[in-house]
């Protein structure tokens, strides 16, 4: 049934369902300790499908039943429904049919149909085996803290999903930052594993298991962008706070939130003590997002990466756009532009309308807001969500909904529009810039 109502073009409806189902659980007695409303309900259902971060209401707030609650929906919206349902019908042993198989490849855009299964089978292996592995490796720091066994095992289940998840949700009053250098540097692992993307984690491991097999070119991108970006935005977060209106940000701060901002969510300082640059440049990395197949947000580091090859083209005055000896098509640099103007235009418009909504925030905060909502990423710079009126908590959950159902929406609408080119018309010259 979710297969079908993609293929019809009903994403955002499996999404919503998924939501609607959270809310309801969330509304049960004994779910939370204090009291809670349908508002902050549904926000943090949003928030755990979408794998936001941003919360009305602590995670510690809740029992552990609703924090289970919320690791459920956190794990659900991880797979997504796209991937999950195909999953269910493989270890069915029902299998997939051509039509649904041809979906997922047009929505990978890279991998033959014969490889359309084993890629979704290295999507429920390398999720489940990475987050035990993280939730193991964490355990024994929670015991060194004092926390009990059973609250230590809890904790490092939970952070292990919401970092691999990216989904910036945790249970300790002051999350990551209360849990000491050890474990945030297991999340920080953690994250970028799931941020990666599981079409980099799969070609990969064909060249473990094959070392003739040739690394593809989207894996070579998407290395290549991350390592620049987490070089670029830790150097750049530790110079800017080292100016006078900073806070004096350590090496591993921003080399975490380089990383973490990003997608994650989750933060090793107070982001309200950071310089006006930093939280610009936060600003900036929240909306590039992750990579493609990943459980990252934003409009994606292979998308930056062809935008600014198609820059690098014209000024060199080339005819096509070209990332390491490989001609990449007109359709991708197109879709790249659109994604990325579509982006900047919803971060803009948001920020405009929240500004309105929350008159005593300023317009800083709602562009922040705004941009962590629709990266995906979840940061609050000083406790911003929590201060939201009705009207804001809805936008800012439109615009995290928006986020993480926009890509995928936007390009199964170019995967039923792409058709071969029959005629082609005259060229003719036109004046810009």
């Amino acid at each position: 049934m979710w297969m079908y109502l993609i293929k019809k073009g009903g994403l955002p409806l499996s999404f919503a369902a998924l939501i609607a189902a959270g809310t309801l659980l969330l509304l049960l007695p004994g779910v939370c300790n204090g009291e809670l409303g349908v508002p902050d309900a549904f926000f943090t259902a949003c928030s755990a499908v979408c794998l936001n971060g941003l919360l009305t209401v602590h995670t510690a707030e809740f029992t552990f039943f609703g924090q289970f609650i919320i690791l459920i929906l956190i794990q659900l919206g991880c797979f997504g429904i796209l991937s999950l349902s195909a999953i269910i019908l493989l270890f069915s042993g029902k299998g997939l049919s051509f039509d649904n198989m041809l979906i997922m490849y047009n929505l990978n855009d890279r991998f033959s149909l014969g490889g359309t299964e084993s890629l979704l089978k290295t999507i429920a292996h390398y999720t489940f085996i990475v987050e035990a592995l993280g939730a193991v490796l964490m355990f024994p720091g929670f015991l060194v803290q004092g926390f009990g066994f059973f609250t230590s095992l809890w904790y490092s289940i939970f952070y292990s999903v919401g970092s691999f998840c990216n989904a910036g949700i945790g249970p300790l009053p002051g999350d990551i930052a209360q849990a000491g250098r050890y474990i945030q540097s297991i999340s920080l692992v953690l994250i970028f594993l799931g941020g990666l993307g599981i079409y980099v984690i799969y070609d990969l491991l064909q060249k473990v298991y094959d070392p003739k097999h040739r690394v593809k070119l989207h894996t070579r991108i998407v290395l290549v962008c991350c390592g620049v970006l987490i070089f670029v935005g830790t150097f750049s977060l530790y110079l800017l706070s080292l100016a006078p209106s900073g806070c004096d940000l350590p090496f591993f701060d921003a080399f975490y939130l380089s990383i973490t901002s990003r997608t994650a969510g989750y933060s090793t300082v107070d982001l309200a003590e950071l310089s006006p640059s930093c939280r610009t440049l936060i600003i900036i990395l929240m909306l590039i997002g992750g990579s493609p197949g990943s459980t990252a947000g934003g409009l994606k580091t292979t998308t930056l990466a062809v935008i600014f090859a198609a820059l690098f083209s014209s000024f060199k005055g080339d005819n096509a756009v070209i990332i390491f000896g490989r001609t990449i098509p007109l359709r991708i640099v197109l879709r790249s532009f659109t994604i990325a103007v579509i982006f900047i235009l919803m971060a803009v418009f948001g920020g405009l309308l929240l500004s309105a909504y929350s008159p005593h925030l300023t317009d800083r905060q709602c562009f922040f807001e705004i941009s962590s909502a629709l990266g995906g990423t979840g940061l609050d710079a000083g406790g911003i969500t929590p201060q939201l009126s009705l009207g804001g908590k809805l936008l800012v959950a439109f615009f995290m909904f928006t986020g993480r159902v926009g890509p995928l929406t936007i390009i199964l609408f170019f995967v039923g529009k792409e058709k071969p080119a029959v005629l082609h018309y005259p060229e003719e010259r036109i004046i810009v810039g």
